[in-house]
């Protein structure tokens, strides 16, 4: 046998494990975010239960134990908040159901993210300050999003449809205002609906070219 054919051999073994460590990563992660959303909070025990294999296994998958599965479950959160957000951001969507209708996807999108994994969000944030893993987490996702704002920023005011002005500016308007939702006051409200309302009108006279301005 060639030292090449040798070599090609030995790929085969090194995938398994791999692949067995990404299921179990993922089982991992998925017992977290369902612990954090219906009790708001969790043990390394009783995710490894869940998950069906042994807390020492969470270590071997997590170094950071606790706060890795926590880091782990927040990225995944933080993913459908930057989806939520990001959909109903393009020109189509702009151009198909206007301005108002552009805001309104995502004023909605947001409260409806944001909603879902309230508790998720709730622990991670308190741990933000203590842990790097979590505010890289945070910051990467932020990064996602302001580049996709800047974006549909350009094209709506290349397509006469958002006000002029700075394009970096207007996309940290809507991250501020975005982030802005994950408030119990607004998501914990029986009239939701109609703040929602209030806020996606609030983002179209920002951001509409025909108010005016002093």
């Amino acid at each position: 046998m060639s030292s090449q054919e040798v070599a090609f051999e030995n790929v085969g073994p090194e995938r398994a494990p791999d692949g067995r460590a990404a299921r179990t990563r993922a089982a991992l992660v998925e017992a977290t975010l369902a612990r954090l959303r219906s009790d708001g909070s969790f043990t390394a025990e009783q995710v490894a239960t869940d998950a069906g294999v042994s807390v020492a296994t969470i270590y071997n998958r997590f170094p950071d134990g606790r706060d890795g599965l926590l880091a782990a479950a927040f990225d995944r959160a933080l993913d459908g908040v930057v989806e939520a957000s990001t959909r109903p951001l393009t020109a189509e969507h702009l151009l198909d159901h206007g301005l108002s209708g552009t805001m309104t996807a995502l004023v909605d999108g947001l409260c409806e993210a944001f909603s879902a994994d309230a508790l998720v969000m709730r622990a991670a944030l308190a741990r933000l300050p203590e842990s790097r893993s979590l505010r890289d987490a945070y910051r990467r996702h932020e990064g996602t999003a302001r580049v996709a704002n800047r974006r549909f920023v350009e094209l709506g005011q290349a397509a006469g449809r958002i006000v002029d002005g700075d394009p970096d500016e207007l996309a940290d308007l809507l991250i501020v205002l975005g982030q802005g939702i994950n408030n119990p006051v607004l998501l914990g409200a029986t009239d939701r609906g109609r703040l929602c309302a209030r806020l996606a009108d609030a983002l179209v006279a920002v951001l509409d070219p025909g108010t005016e301005r002093p």
